[in-house]
């Protein structure tokens, strides 16, 4: 019979809802339906039915049932909450046995309004989170969401798990993570376009979309995944701690909707915040604090969360490759490197290659071209240059903009014999050396803990080198020279690899072993094969006179550095906080 059953729900239903800041009402209405349909069930089971087909003709007078089979059984029985909800103006919400019926909690009711007052000098707002009353519900993370206009795969707040013991004495809980609005923002300072800020007033990290460029620097500075790139938009958003509900003193969408009250928004004095927060900022199941200084206070269980670890620490997968970064950093490596190797036989007067530096100006054009692709609003590339004194970002745009400058003036000095050349030369490779140095310098970032060693400064260089002398080799006569250095560039390259190999193989980082992990399992296929085109190309110039033996020998070794980079990008594992088991469960 229930199969069949229908509910009619009422206009007033419909219209008129509780006050409620709450932008996840709706589960308020499912909570109605589910209440008014158990009712009517319970009232209906004191009718005995015998293969009934059931129709609700008129909720407020009662139900008709009908019998195929029979010509007609029929019952009428009284519907008092339906009517009760068709006669009241308001909407009617089944209550518990609590006397006190604004008490109950719903997910998506807001619980009392706490007046927060103004931070006074050195304070700022914070979240506050008591894992003792979470319960893992995910209404947080829906009226984040719905407040925000979000898609379902972007989550300015996620709720994760964390367990441990052994059975029967085991414990899990749930953490709940917006944006920290750490002290020292990691995502603030590396912003190439200054979209971030750190309100004078509240302390809330804000970010603004309109300042944007989709760079998606700051989601790698970020130890904890808050800032989120919005594909379809080309730009980042973050929790901003529901700034505009706040400036209309109500409470942000995730403390309105939790119905546990877990989720709160409290004052922090920040000076002793600063001393006192490594107890109170970290929990298991999150990065440290220490790289940001989080100003989340977060309430552990009584055993202090010893033994708990997250739910998904065996899940790994690769991350996104990022082309149009691959081509850019390989080929301006290539570009610094051809100009530097070039310089260096000018001087030794072992005669200069016509058209090398107009070579590596093309590749130098096409390189920065190329990194245009990776920004969410490529039209907006030139605002990368605003932050120049602090973002390694903006640096990086900077030098090899003069670089690819210098290399034009270059080029046209050397077509026309200038005497000037050689010192256009040197300050042209400078140039390019810098640019190389300041590209390795802004991975080093937090949120990726493999790229955040100087091996990365190793790796980087020696592409640089490998493919500079690979490329004047190509171009020039035999030399046993350049032979030699190609020799050496390959040992240096090998030795960047196998370093970086050793230091995840041994880590005790979770994250650094799990890259590790990555390279080992389902990524050492094209490991091998990066190491293979390094021996081959070093082979074929060792071995071979012939133009075409040669373009073949620098193909294989620019298709190892490739490889590589595309190995660099994908075996990363970010830190992160926790999330669920199953893939279907991270919100």
């Amino acid at each position: 019979m229930s199969r069949n059953l229908r509910l009619c729900s009422t206009q007033s239903h419909r219209s008129e809802r509780p006050s409620n800041d709450a932008p996840s009402s709706w589960l308020c209405c499912w909570r109605f339906h589910a209440a008014t349909a158990l009712t009517l069930l319970e009232e209906l089971s004191t009718v005995k039915i015998s293969h009934a087909r059931t129709d609700i003709l008129s909720p407020a007078r009662g139900v008709t049932l009908r019998n195929r089979r029979t010509r007609v059984i029929w019952s009428t029985v009284d519907l008092p909450l339906i009517e009760r909800m068709q006669q009241s103006a308001t909407a009617f919400f089944p209550a518990t046995a609590s006397s006190n019926v604004e008490a109950v909690a719903m997910c998506g009711a807001a619980p009392p309004v706490r007046e927060l007052p103004l931070p006074g000098p050195g304070e700022q707002y914070r979240f506050h989170f008591d894992m003792t009353k979470c319960i893992g519900c995910k209404c947080c993370v829906v009226a984040c969401n719905e407040q925000n206009g979000n898609p379902a795969d972007i989550l300015w707040r996620r709720v994760g798990e964390i367990e441990g013991g052994i059975y029967p004495s085991t414990q899990r809980h749930y953490l709940s993570v917006g944006c920290n609005h750490c002290l020292e923002p990691t995502c603030m300072t590396g912003c190439p376009v200054d979209a971030y800020s750190k309100d004078g007033i509240t302390g809330i990290v804000r970010h603004s979309a309109d300042l944007c460029i989709g760079c998606q620097y700051c989601t790698w500075n970020c130890s904890y995944g808050v800032p989120q790139y919005n594909a379809e938009r080309g730009v980042v958003g973050k929790c901003d701690m529901c700034y505009g509900r706040l400036t209309r003193g109500q409470s942000p969408a995730c403390v309105s909707a939790c119905p546990e009250d877990a989720i709160q928004i409290e004052l922090v004095n920040i000076a002793e915040w600063r001393t006192h927060y490594e107890p109170l900022a970290n929990s298991p199941g999150m990065p440290s604090a220490d790289d940001s200084l989080s100003t989340t206070r977060i309430t552990l269980p009584s055993s202090g969360g010893s033994g708990l670890r997250r739910v998904d620490i065996t899940h790994l997968q690769t991350e996104q490759p990022h082309w149009p970064l691959i081509i850019m950093t390989v080929l301006t490596q290539l570009s610094a490197g051809l100009f530097a190797v070039s310089t260096w036989m000018q001087f030794e007067h072992r005669g200069a290659i016509s058209f090398a530096a107009e070579l590596g100006l093309a590749i130098a054009i096409a390189a920065l071209f190329a990194s245009t692709f990776h920004l969410g609003r490529p039209i907006h590339a030139a605002r990368a240059l605003k932050m120049w004194r602090r973002s390694w970002l903006s640096r990086e745009v900077l030098l090899f903009s003069l670089f690819a400058a210098s290399a034009t003036i270059c080029s046209a000095s050397m077509l026309f014999g200038n005497s000037a050349t050689g010192v256009l030369g040197i300050f042209t490779s400078l140039l390019g050396i810098a640019g190389v140095a300041a590209s390795a310098r802004l991975y080093l970032a937090p949120g990726r803990p493999a790229w955040d060693t100087r091996i990365t400064f190793m790796e980087f260089f020696a592409t640089t080198f490998l493919l500079g002398v690979a490329a004047m080799t190509g171009l020039s006569k035999e030399d046993l020279h350049l032979h030699a250095l190609l020799f050496c560039a390959a040992i240096f390259c090998a030795l960047s690899m196998s370093l970086k190999i050793v230091r995840l193989r041994f880590a005790s980082r979770h994250e650094l072993f799990a890259s590790w992990q990555l390279l080992s399992t389902v990524l050492v296929n094209k490991l091998l094969l990066r190491g293979a085109f390094l021996l081959l190309g070093t082979w074929l110039f060792a071995n071979s006179q012939d133009i075409a033996l040669k373009s073949l020998a620098f193909a294989a070794l620019a298709a190892g550095e490739f490889m590589g980079r595309y190995l660099f990008f994908v075996s990363v594992v970010p830190s992160n906080i926790a999330s669920g088991y199953l893939a279907a469960e991270a919100a």
